[in-house]
């Protein structure tokens, strides 16, 4: 099955850099906790990383509610200064109850900054999704979330030459000293515009002597995205989505690797799509922030 004539990468206006795939190694803390009742969400998952005594990670948001959610979805640039946008914010009728998540928490200007897109239930039954904005609060009930807390890893967001939007790196930093129990071997990535992400799984695993392994808290953007739906697919308009993925690769056979991506889509008319992505018609869009986590029971 090949699509390539319907999923082609964006050109940007920026300067195009040679490095494709910023990657560093470290080790991973997975860890479930509560987000309380009140707090931004923003401030809660970074004083959950910092609990853990991490000050960068990714975090999957299993499930809750949000008293406000202040988001948007991408859009067209109308002026030709960018290859994809934002829209409007937008204030969803709540409470909300969560459906899923992830988010990238970091830092901007030396202050605290997450990147977090997310689905929910709004208060009359609608499912909606988008980028949340740091004005979203937890309530009227917890948020229950799975940290990925990361050793040696600081994730710094600047504004990005290629694609003129503020993007997170890995910078590799001095060892936080984690408690090594219940840690796994990991690879935190940035995937640069037109890299196909379920390439650059295959490549870190090999990289890193991965036989198996799961990607999660994983999000950005892809060209639209292709979805299996039984014997066809669903291919979501672009010219960006805004995604989350999850996955599970299994390189131990040759003859039959097991490489599966799932993903939340949002697409420019903030429609929430779901399913198993399209092998090889995962392109990144502008950014894609990538946790691989070694598989090892």
């Amino acid at each position: 099955m090949s699509l390539s004539r319907l999923i082609r990468p964006l050109e940007h206006p920026g300067v195009v850099s040679a490095e494709r795939r910023t990657s560093v190694a470290t080790r991973s803390i997975p860890t479930q906790v509560i987000l309380p009742v009140g707090a931004s969400l923003t401030e809660a998952v970074a004083e959950a990383l910092e609990g853990l005594g991490a000050t960068s990670g990714q975090v999957e948001l299993l499930e809750g509610f949000l008293s406000r959610v202040s988001y948007c979805f991408p859009a067209l640039c109308d002026d030709g200064s960018a290859a994809a946008s934002y829209s409007s914010t937008h204030e969803a009728v709540v409470p909300a109850r969560l459906i899923s998540g992830s988010a990238t928490v970091g830092f901007r200007d030396g202050k605290r900054f997450a990147h977090c897109h997310a689905s929910w239930f709004d208060a009359s039954g609608e499912v909606r999704g988008g980028h949340l904005w740091p004005e979203t609060i937890i309530g009227p009930g917890p948020v229950q979330a799975l940290v990925h807390a990361l050793d040696e890893v600081e994730l710094i967001s600047d504004t990005d030459p290629e694609c003129q939007l503020p993007i997170f790196t890995p910078h590799r930093r001095p060892s936080h000293n984690l408690e090594p129990r219940g840690s796994v071997r990991a690879v935190m990535s940035r995937l640069a515009p037109g890299v196909k992400v379920d390439t650059a799984v295959r490549e870190i695993m090999l990289e890193h002597g991965f036989e198996r392994a799961s990607v999660a808290g994983s999000l950005g953007s892809l060209v639209g995205a292709v979805l299996h739906r039984g014997d066809s697919v669903l291919v979501v308009d672009g010219p960006a989505t805004e995604v989350t993925v999850t996955g599970e690769f299994d390189l131990r056979d040759p003859h039959g690797p097991v490489t599966r991506l799932s993903g939340m889509i949002i697409d420019r008319f903030g429609t929430v799509h779901a399913g198993d992505l399209v092998k090889d018609e995962t392109i990144v869009a502008c950014t894609l922030e990538l946790l691989v986590e070694e598989v090892t029971q």
